[in-house]
């Protein structure tokens, strides 16, 4: 249905009349060898359809910027139009609803010129000028000077494109750069489908933007110049493609010293002048220099390989929890034969190897780090942020939490996009080994019948339309991200393999060549990854579970996505919705108002109403939280209780969300963490006391590395905090194992909520407890309502560092229970709050007695007098520091 075409009148309006007031940048620096000019701001945006001149003519002729607006690049059409004030912030309450969908008002709509004015210093005689795009989305066209770059029109989201400009720039003069940027061929139909009709899917683009049972849809489908803009320079002979493999041979453990490792490092060689060039290419790492002399044809491209390198005693690479993530330094460059640098490629890696089996028992695929077995957990991950708004800031947070929460690999899923190399970066920094989709879904490509998808399943399984697109877009960003030691495997779909041809020229050319020692599974639902699978479903649940539910037995082996609820703080709520949206919370038997349906609230069925009536947001709120840490503290106690015996690796559906969705996250759109990101760190542990829900005993986790022989004790506790029961017991365990201690009694003489604390310890010294709370009748923690009142003595100390804080808050409990202390930091001045913060703990419950240290840091150009930390508890009031 077409939208009322007096409001898509008065939108055209508003943008044709629309005046420019930024500025281009002063003269732009011509970088170094090895170094890049970004071209990220002064840019300049308006719809093609009211130019009525081509990019020759546009670029060729002097600049204007009437008529234009500041444009967001990297960015999209839809975020500059947002930051021109055209359209309300479509996050908030239902607001995505007033703006045009690309399916409604067609392609012209969202088709728009980006034109970027600069003057530019002048060269040497022997440079070569590049101009390079990271990433445009979908089609598009590159002017400079009245000179057209690209032969052919760009074509596809996932492509870089480097362009050679020197004979075409000006120094000292005035310069246009002008692009039109035209959206993916085919749309598709927001329908309220996954993927919509699933036409997105002939395109060689990013599947979710037509909207997903957790996401609204993406209006102009992502449309933009999405990715890094730069300069660079180089003489003669360009350095590309670097490739670095490590290898560690045995068995290894992460502390002491090591045996040898072997690195193989090559690249390609271009030459792109006219004549032939001699030099030295080099290679400088790990305190050495390696040389290969090379004579290049004219024009001549060629790969070239260092002979390999043995490293003493390397410093080795391991996932988070099991030791330190070491990392190396490499440059490559190439010397020409009077002395001058031509090109030089800078990168970090990390000595590791990675390698794969099958369990004997359950089929399911058990990943190796230095010879090492690895018990994985971790999470799905969609993308940073729905309109692309990316920034390595918010990807080194995003990474950071993941690594707070114990798990170990972030699976990249399918239906978005291969991230940034600014992600995997924080990836090898964290230890968060990466499973990567490539862009295939179950949902758009034919894995089922599906009455909302215009094509049939069989036309589906042949998407994308260009099968060689798709490939060489595959092609160009193994290149990119093949060095980072956190990348584990390569996946090609989600629930579903690539179109056939595409499947096998993966398996038997691309990953061959291109990246040979990581693990390619066709999706990631294959048997090659799950496990036998009895039961016919190779992933999920999605819902609220039971936590008995999680220690029971499920299929498969290797769970690539299970998930469940995640609703966040009420800070955030307030900034998704308005407080009439907000007093519509949904209750048992009644789902929410329209906008929680809008911002695809998933449920908690009766789980918080077994802590008492739901009034209002703030209610609704504060016992989500409460489930929500219970939920995933067993979700990963139940899996690990099983490890190896039935599985190998669980992936929770999802920890993050980039738009305001009320499911599945450990932290929201805003970045603000909620409880289940501490219930899954508790659960997560590397060495770990658990009460198993259904047989009622005590377990010990160990999937780190090492033996221990430690000490476990347990108390029950009735509401006022007495000990009504606690034993003790030794225990030896050895690495990546389960160990059964002993059961818990359940108090006869307490009616309701009761609480277990396990404390463990080793060497005399506590490592660490886990606060359960639990009832003798059945559904029903009410009485948590009535705790007695408990104010601990609180200690905050703040340190500053230019614009990094970090701090310290010290509890001491009173003689009651000081139930789920939840830690918020605020601008006093303004209350609103800053964020992310990085806690090493939060949602503490303090028994009598009990003593907690908790560590945050955070970044703010804020003084330190306006710095506020709060706590929000279930057993006082909010109090201020």
């Amino acid at each position: 249905m077409k939208k009322n075409l007096a409001f898509i009148s008065m939108i055209c309006l508003l943008l044709s009349g629309h005046k420019a007031y930024a500025q281009a940048d002063g003269e732009i620096r011509i970088p170094a060898a090895g170094e890049k000019t970004l071209l990220h701001s002064g840019w300049y945006a308006r719809r093609a359809n009211e130019i009525r001149i081509d990019g020759n003519r546009l670029s060729a002729s002097p600049f204007v910027a009437d008529g234009w607006m500041a444009a967001k690049v990297p960015g999209t059409v839809l975020t500059t139009l947002l930051e021109n004030g055209v359209f309300p912030a479509p996050e908030f309450s239902m607001n995505n609803n007033l703006i045009p969908d690309i399916y409604d008002v067609g392609r012209d709509f969202y088709t728009f010129w980006f034109v970027r004015p600069f003057r530019v210093e002048a060269w040497t005689p022997e440079q070569q000028i590049w101009l390079n795009f990271r990433g445009i989305n979908y089609r598009a066209d590159i002017f400079l000077n009245g000179k057209r770059l690209n032969t052919v029109t760009h074509e596809g989201m996932f492509l870089r494109k480097s362009f050679p400009v020197t004979p075409y720039l000006k120094a000292g003069e005035d310069n246009l750069l002008a692009v039109i940027v035209y959206p993916p061929d085919y749309p598709g139909s927001p329908n309220g489908g996954q993927g919509g009709d699933g036409e997105i899917a002939r395109n060689v683009t990013m599947q979710f933007t037509p909207g997903w049972d957790w996401i609204q849809p993406v209006r102009d489908r992502n449309t933009g110049i999405w990715d890094e803009v730069s300069i660079t320079a180089t003489g003669a002979v360009r350095v590309q493609h670097p490739y670095v493999v490590t290898k560690v041979a045995g068995v290894r453990q992460p502390e002491g010293d090591q045996k040898d490792a072997t690195v193989r490092i090559s690249a390609e060689v271009e030459n792109t002048s006219d004549a032939v060039q001699k030099g030295v290419l080099t290679c400088e790492t790990a305190g050495r220099r390696l040389t290969l002399p090379l004579t290049l044809a004219p024009h001549e491209k060629r790969p070239v390989a260092f002979r390999e390198l043995t490293v003493a005693n390397p410093r080795l690479w391991w996932p988070n929890g099991i030791g330190r993530q070491e990392l190396y330094d490499l440059r490559i460059t190439f010397e020409a034969a009077d002395g001058a640098v031509s090109d030089s490629r800078q990168l970090r890696y990390g000595i590791r190897e990675i390698t794969t089996g099958t369990s004997p028992d359950t089929g399911g695929r058990i990943f190796y780090v230095n010879g090492q077995p690895v018990f994985i957990t971790g999470g799905n991950y969609i993308a940073s942020e729905w309109l692309l708004r990316l920034s390595p800031e918010r990807y080194r947070a995003e990474v950071r939490f993941h690594a707070e929460m114990n798990v170990r690999m972030i699976r990249v899923w399918g239906g978005a996009l291969l991230e940034r190399p600014e992600f995997y970066d924080a990836c090898d920094e964290f230890g968060l080994l990466v499973f990567q989709d490539l862009w295939v879904s179950g949902d758009c490509n034919g894995a089922w019948e599906d009455a909302m998808k215009l094509d049939s399943r069989e036309r589906r399984r042949e998407y994308p339309d260009d099968h060689d697109l798709f490939l060489a877009s595959v092609e160009d960003q193994v290149r990119m991200i093949r060095n980072h030691p956190s990348l584990c495997l390569w996946c090609g779909g989600n629930e579903w393999p690539p179109a056939e041809d595409i499947d096998r020229r993966l398996r038997c050319e691309v990953f061959p060549r291109l990246d040979p020692e990581r693990l390619y599974v066709s999706y990631s639902t294959d048997t090659v990854l799950i496990g036998r699978n009895k039961t016919g479903v190779g992933d999920g649940p999605y819902g609220i579970q039971e936590p008995e539910w999680f220690f029971e037995r499920h299929h498969p082996a290797f769970n690539p996505e299970a998930g469940s609820v995640g609703s966040p703080e009420v800070e955030s709520m307030r900034m998704m919705m308005t407080e009439s949206e907000l007093a519509q919370v949904p209750r048992t038997g009644r789902t929410g108002g329209a906008a929680w349906r809008y911002h695809r609230d998933l449920g908690y069925g009766d789980q918080l109403e077994r802590y008492g009536e739901v009034t209002d947001i703030e209610t609704y709120c504060k016992y989500a939280q409460a489930v929500n840490y219970d939920q995933y503290r067993s979700f990963m106690e139940g899996w690990a209780s099983r490890m190896w015996e039935w599985y190998t690796g669980i992936l929770i559906w999802k920890t993050q969300n980039p738009w305001t969705a009320l499911r599945g996250q450990m932290y929201d759109y805003f970045l603000d963490v909620n409880a289940s990101l501490y219930g899954t760190k508790k659960g997560c542990e590397p060495l770990h006391p658990s009460y198993n829900r259904v047989s009622g005993q005590v377990e010990l986790l160990n999937t780190g590395l090492g033996k221990h022989a430690v000490r476990v004790k347990a108390q029950v506790c009735d509401r006022s905090g007495a000990v009504c029961w606690e034993r003790e017991a030794d225990a030896s365990i050895s690495p990546a194992s389960v160990e059964r201690l002993f059961e818990v009694p359940v108090p006869e003489q307490v009616e309701g909520a009761w609480f277990l604390k396990l404390t463990l310890s080793e060497d005399g010294r506590e490592l660490t407890d886990n606060i359960y709370w639990l009832t003798t009748v059945e559904k029903d923690y009410s009485a948590l309502t009535e705790l007695p009142p408990s104010m601990p003595e609180v200690r905050v100390s703040l340190e500053k560092s230019g614009d990094d804080y970090a701090g310290t808050v010290r509890m001491e409990a009173d003689g009651h229970i000081s139930f789920f202390n939840r830690i918020k930091v605020f601008d006093r001045q303004t209350g609103r709050r800053i964020l992310p913060v990085h806690y090493s703990d939060n949602y503490v419950t303090l028994m009598p007695g009990d003593r907690k240290e908790i560590r945050l840091e955070f970044s703010s150009s804020l003084p330190k007098e306006r710095i506020e930390i709060a706590i929000d508890s279930w057993t006082a009031a909010r109090r201020v520091f």
